[in-house]
């Protein structure tokens, strides 16, 4: 009995490795871009919301949370395509039939074809499950684990454009240096990680300055939907794409590095303003 069930452990652990070795990477802003929009929100969220995200995540921040779906993706890797969407390059706007995966086993436009697989209809499905009260708390948690990441995924301008995968396949120089880690450096990683690195600011001192702008400029969530924020990220990207082989170097971060912060600030105050909704309508139920 006991070599059955080692011999199993052996193969999933081989079947796990392998996923892994095959999925490229997906992350947006790194995990420090994902805690700064969940820090955003969470100074921008109602007493309520606050208690209700409580209630649901325990002794977990939304900070601590907003890297979650990225580990989530081994064994469950539908939710793959839900961090990001392939706009192409000149769109004027969202097309469902064009831009967002129909789910496996799912015919486009039949009954069950509700939600598909792309940032841009994930983040109201996960929003609409953080505010059902029908479903278990456990539930409820999960859907507001994907919420926090993907507002933050879709507000990373490379998560919404069709060209070389959202710039992972554009190999780039970085300050002069080709070494960026496992993958390499490409544009994609440059806008997760690389402008904000450069800022050599810890978590505190970003938030303090995202949010001294925010305050400066008044700024709000607005009206728009994931749609709409999934093109204002699309024409950023497309303003900023380089050829392969570009040294991105002080004069591109000078020129984009304040749309990084607009991002962060952006997502931050949308998410903040999507969880309020959700726990306006339907508190999490406490015995």
């Amino acid at each position: 009995m006991q070599r059955r069930y080692t011999d199993r452990m052996k193969r999933i652990l081989i079947a796990v490795l392998g996923m892994a070795a095959v999925v490229s990477p997906v992350w947006a802003w790194g995990p420090l871009g994902h805690r700064l929009v969940a820090d955003v929100a969470w100074d921008n969220l109602t007493p309520e919301a606050r208690a209700n995200v409580q209630a649901l995540l325990g002794r977990e921040s939304l900070a601590d949370v907003s890297s979650w779906a990225d580990h989530y993706l081994v064994g469950n890797y539908q939710t793959f395509y839900w961090h990001f969407i392939n706009i192409p390059p000149d769109a004027t706007s969202y097309n469902r039939d064009r831009d967002c995966l129909v789910q496996p086993r799912t015919e486009a436009g039949s009954r069950i074809d509700v939600w598909r697989d792309c940032v841009v209809e994930r983040i109201p499905y996960n929003a609409e499950r953080v505010g059902d009260a029908s479903l278990d708390n456990s539930d409820r948690a999960i859907a507001l684990k994907f919420l926090v990441h993907l507002v933050g995924d879709e507000h990373q301008p490379f998560h919404t454009f069709g060209v070389g995968r959202g710039g992972n396949d554009i190999a780039v120089k970085v300050w002069g240096s080709d070494k960026c880690g496992q993958w390499g450096c490409n544009l994609h990683e440059v806008w997760d990680e690389k402008l904000i690195e450069h800022r050599a600011l810890d978590e505190a001192a970003w938030l303090k300055m995202l949010e001294a702008e925010i305050a400066e400029k008044h700024m709000t969530a607005g009206n728009g939907d994931a749609a709409a924020w999934a093109m204002e990220s699309h024409d950023f990207a497309k303003a900023a794409l380089v050829t392969p082989g570009t040294d991105i170097d002080q004069a591109y971060y000078d020129r984009n590095i304040g749309v990084v912060r607009q991002r962060l600030e952006q997502g931050g105050l949308r998410l903040a303003k999507l969880i309020n909704a959700a726990f306006s309508k339907a508190p999490v139920a406490r015995s």
